[in-house]
């Protein structure tokens, strides 16, 4: 069961190849996943976690084809990301992700940017992400739960027709499936 750990930066997860291309992470691997293809053969991850990396990279669903060319059949993948809404205040995002990111994959689409075939197990907006423990976030950590729950209702409508109205969403996370 080979799991990596892509992007990794100072995050890295024991258990996991940590690729960065950064020497100062000191990953486990250095490459710049920009660059393709990734020095992994076909079919060689089981898991695969991408944190706070996909909007940094030039091309997005390249990405995605690639993942899909070295996860194992039936791999899980995690991509956690700024949500388009609150995406453009870090100047190093080159990328807004929403919950559409996966819709642009299947054959069905009108637009198509690539077969890869993944399966959306878990699709979470999440509105306020810090948890710093100061006594004085508490009402915002409560609001924050009931707007998570009520987002994630229905995500889709969630972004369509209220994101703005509470001030956007942090955080999109995606739990998929390598589907071979």
């Amino acid at each position: 069961m080979i799991k990596l750990n892509l992007g990794c930066g100072l995050k890295k997860i024991n258990g996991y190849i940590n690729v960065d291309n950064r020497l100062s992470c000191e990953p486990d691997l250095v490459h710049d996943l920009n660059v393709f293809p990734y020095p992994f053969t076909d079919n060689y991850a089981s898991e695969i976690i991408m944190d706070h990396v996909i909007e940094h990279l030039n091309d997005p669903m390249t990405v995605l084809q690639e993942l899909f060319r070295i996860s194992a059949p039936g791999a899980k993948i995690f991509i956690n990301c700024p949500h388009f809404s609150a995406n453009w205040s870090h100047p190093g995002h080159k990328s807004a992700i929403g919950v559409h990111f996966f819709d642009f994959l299947r054959e069905s689409g009108d637009e198509v940017y690539g077969s890869a075939n993944f399966q959306v197990n878990k699709l979470e907006l999440r509105w306020f992400c810090y948890n710093t423990g100061k006594r004085s976030l508490m009402i915002l950590r409560i609001l924050s739960k009931i707007i998570n729950y009520l987002a994630n209702l229905s995500p889709r409508v969630a972004e369509r027709f209220w994101c703005y109205y509470v001030g956007g969403f942090e955080e999109i996370r995606f739990e998929i499936t390598a589907k071979k």
